[in-house]
């Protein structure tokens, strides 16, 4: 995203196709392509995808490409949808079988805790690495989609068309990067959040970080068979090069991994931007890209609505991601939608308090830490007391979590 010298309004052309142009022209410094039919975001049709949801389906097929997985990352993450809602549906669809997807549900849930509790220490090692790791930058042919690999580069070049990939197409590239290349994961991250239209820093930084042995025991990793079962052996027929996955995972951990006594990286922090200063008398309730929902209780409010178009916030976003946001928005006519820096537009509608979703997004809370902030609380899969447990507990491993929401999460609607 440009930056901005002053903030003005816009009005979100009704039209979807226009809408698509109209964020492209304003955002003309975003690369990558249109946001594709497959992914119009909003309320209606975050909800229609969770009404398709197949819970007994997705415990039998969900680590194929061609599973019956939900697609509702993009959905959750931007609070369209809540995963106390994904929660529920899924346990109206089915009375039994929906473990595994309750569990992935909690998982996301529990990124974001760890989130909470950690700050941004999240993007730093969470512990020392269990293998050695290079740590090298990103090579340019994994982002030219130029390996000659046909699996990796079909990856690359979903995740940049679409903004999507497959949880365990995810892990596989970030295994080859790291433990084959030797890239560091936080370079990885970095670069695959700005693609994602789920983009998240928790799930996204965690997971990379569990597959690098940062957040967990042991690295992962994978072989040719593994690659191939999971993908109706698509890519293998038809790629030229060696595979550097074709053998055993006893043949593959020697070759990969090597002990380390290496202390947790600690990456150095962006510094965080300035708030303004309260000087006005007004009340703003400020929605952020975690509550894009018409559904939300602060949609409610009396008070004057606004959501920020940030260039501190979405400087590095896709187009597309950009244009997801957009089609949410449209369905919230009465929320005032801003191109700006937050600082100018708050002291242009003469803020002095904001009422606002909590979230673990400090860049965020940094932007209005200037102004008396009532922050409410977002929508949980349990209860109160369950949810102050959470936020009481070290939360290194997901078992520790899932023994305390476990039972509520799991627990029958009667």
């Amino acid at each position: 995203m440009q930056q901005i010298k002053s903030p003005f309004l816009v009005k979100l052309p009704s039209s979807r196709l226009e809408r698509l142009q109209f964020i492209k022209d304003i955002f003309i410094e975003h690369s990558g392509t249109d946001l594709n039919d497959a992914w119009i975001g909003g309320r209606v049709e975050g909800l229609r995808k969770l009404g398709l949801i197949q819970p007994i389906n997705y415990s039998k097929n969900r680590n194929f490409l061609n599973g019956d997985v939900t697609h509702l990352s993009p959905y959750i993450r931007h609070g369209c949808i809540t995963i106390a809602e994904a929660v529920k549906t899924t346990k109206e669809k089915v009375n039994t079988g929906a473990e595994k997807l309750l569990f992935e549900f909690a998982w996301r849930d529990y990124w974001r805790k760890v989130w909470y509790l950690n700050g941004d220490a999240i993007s730093s090692d969470m512990e020392p690495p269990k293998v050695e790791l290079k740590r090298v930058a990103l090579p340019q042919d994994v982002k030219d989609a130029s390996t000659g690999l046909v699996c990796i580069d079909h990856f690359v070049q979903t995740l940049e068309q679409t903004g999507y990939l497959h949880n365990h197409a995810r892990m596989w590239l970030a295994s080859y990067m790291i433990h084959w290349l030797g890239v560091d994961w936080r370079a990885g991250a970095d670069w695959m959040v700005k693609l994602l239209l789920d983009g998240d820093l928790a799930s996204n930084s965690l997971s990379w970080q569990w597959v690098a042995s940062t957040f967990g025991s042991k690295p992962y990793f994978f072989n040719k068979e593994n690659l191939s079962k999971y993908s109706d052996h698509q890519f293998c027929q038809s790629c030229k090069e060696k595979c550097p996955f074709n053998e055993s995972y006893e043949a593959l951990n020697t070759q990969l991994f090597k002990p380390t006594t290496a202390p947790a990286k600690v990456y150095k922090r962006a510094n965080l931007p300035q708030s303004a200063i309260a000087s006005g008398s007004k009340t703003v309730v400020l929605f952020h890209d975690e509550m894009l929902s018409a559904a939300h209780s602060l949609y409610q409010s009396s008070h004057h609505k606004v959501f920020i178009f940030d260039p501190v916030i979405q400087h590095d976003w896709a187009l597309n991601r950009l244009q997801f946001i957009a089609d949410c928005l449209i369905e919230m006519p009465d929320v005032e939608i801003w191109v700006g820096n937050t600082a100018e537009v708050l002291v242009m509608l003469e803020a002095n308090k904001i009422i606002t979703q909590n979230t673990p997004n400090l860049l965020f809370k940094s932007l209005i830490k200037g102004y008396e902030v009532l922050y409410q609380a977002e929508p949980a899969p349990y209860s109160d007391a369950v949810a102050q447990k959470i936020m009481a507990k070290d939360l290194k491993r997901f078992s520790k979590y899932w023994n305390i929401v476990g039972a509520d999460i799991l627990k029958s609607l009667d």
